[in-house]
């Protein structure tokens, strides 16, 4: 049951990395296209900004669970480099748990505001306005998706390499 739980959440993260790529794709057309519109043919767009500027947050907390997932989120590890070998792994068990738990405390603050956002019908100050929930649903999505994986890798044994042989 695990594992195919596992197999669901690495497709959804995969899933959410391929639009992130995707939002990526379309910020760089948006400003390209206004560049062009603005400078060669005299004509700016009222939307290209805003189009950016809206898929700016999807592309990052998209990308956030996969970043999680390859372990290649930031971290600052100075301190716990500097332990011996089980100490080592012990204190990255424990930031690998308090990670979780505070990006799932995370998730449920950024998820009750989104909310609040849809039901109360808020939206974005622009020259296109939408719906602010429209944005901000990538949020909780990322944070809770980062929680996910960080509590696969503190239970499923999958830690970083370098902290791999001191629990062994």
């Amino acid at each position: 049951m695990l594992k195919l739980l596992a197999r669901i959440l690495d497709a959804v993260t995969s899933a959410g990395f391929a639009a992130a790529a995707a939002c990526v794709a379309i910020i760089t057309f948006s400003f390209a296209y206004e560049v062009v519109a603005r400078y060669f043919f005299g004509a700016p767009t009222s939307w290209a900004y805003d189009l950016s500027s809206y898929a700016l947050c999807p592309m990052i907390f998209l990308a956030i669970p996969e970043m999680t997932r390859r372990q290649m989120h930031i971290a600052v590890s100075y301190l716990v480099e500097a332990l011996p070998d089980v100490k080592r792994a012990r204190a990255t068990l424990a930031v690998t748990i308090v990670a979780a738990i505070i990006c799932f405390i995370a998730a449920y603050i950024t998820g009750a505001e989104t909310w609040r956002q849809f039901v109360t019908g808020t939206q974005t100050i622009s020259a296109s306005p939408i719906s602010k929930w429209w944005v901000s649903i990538f949020i909780p999505y990322g944070l809770l998706g980062a929680a996910l994986h960080f509590m696969r890798h503190a239970f499923a044994g999958d830690i970083p390499p370098a902290t791999q042989g001191a629990l062994q």
